[in-house]
C-alpha cells in the first residue's frame, strides 16, 4: 500500500472493511507513539487500577476500534480521537475499577497500620497478596455475616466510598454497634495472624 495514502483514508478502508491489515499496520506503524503517550500518562505500569501490560499488548486492536468509530464529520483529526479515545478509555478502566481496590486500599490500610508495617512502605505486589490472602480468610469465615458485611463495607460501598454502617446495620438486621463489633473482631484476628508471618 502507498505511504502516501492518508490518515483518513486508511480509517475508511477499515471501516468499509477494505485493505484491512494493511491500512491498520500504517495506522499503527503511525499512532503507537499518541497511543502510548496517553495510556502512560493516565495507566502508568505502577497504577494498581489498570492493567498497564495489557493496554500495551492491546495497541492494535485499540487502534483499530478508534478507527472504526471515528467520525470524520465531527472536524477532529483522527490522531486527536485516538489520544482522546485513549485517554477516555484509561479514566474510565481506572474508574469501574477502583470499587475493588476501593476495598483494597482501605482494608490494607487499616490491617497494616501495626508496629511492624506501614502502608506506604509496602510494594503494589506485596498488597495484593494480602488482599488476596484477607478476602480467602473472610470467605472462609465460619461466621456467613463477616463475608457479607466486608461485601458491603468495602465491595459494594456507595458511590465509590464505603457504605455507611447505618445501613449495613439495616441490610443485615443488626444494630450498628453489632456490625462493627464484628467487622472489628476479624480485623483484629487478621492483624494478629499478619504479626505472626512477619
Amino acid at each position: 500500500m502507498n505511504k502516501d495514502v492518508t490518515d483518513l483514508e486508511l480509517v475508511e478502508n477499515l471501516q468499509n472493511n477494505e485493505h484491512t491489515q494493511d491500512s491498520l499496520n500504517l495506522l499503527v506503524e503511525r499512532h503507537s507513539g499518541i497511543y502510548l503517550d496517553m495510556v502512560n500518562s493516565y495507566a502508568s505500569p505502577n497504577n494498581p487500577f489498570i492493567d498497564y501490560e495489557e493496554l500495551i499488548a492491546d495497541k492494535e486492536y485499540k487502534i483499530y476500534n478508534a478507527a472504526i468509530k471515528y467520525n470524520k464529520d465531527k472536524g477532529a483529526k483522527f490522531s486527536t480521537y485516538l489520544g482522546n479515545e485513549t485517554k477516555w478509555m484509561c479514566l474510565n478502566i481506572y474508574n469501574r475499577n477502583k470499587r475493588r481496590p476501593a476495598f483494597q486500599s482501605s482494608f490494607i490500610e487499616n490491617l497494616s497500620s501495626t508496629d511492624h508495617m506501614e502502608c506506604d512502605t509496602i510494594s503494589e505486589s506485596i498488597k495484593k497478596d494480602l488482599f488476596d490472602k484477607v478476602l480467602s480468610a473472610i470467605k472462609m469465615h465460619p461466621d456467613k455475616r463477616v463475608e457479607r458485611i466486608f461485601e458491603m463495607r468495602y465491595i459494594i460501598g456507595n458511590k465509590n466510598k464505603v457504605m455507611p454502617w447505618k445501613k449495613i446495620g439495616e441490610e443485615m438486621k443488626l444494630s450498628i454497634q453489632g456490625c462493627i463489633n464484628i467487622h472489628n473482631s476479624v480485623v483484629q484476628n487478621l492483624k494478629e495472624e499478619l504479626k505472626q508471618e512477619i
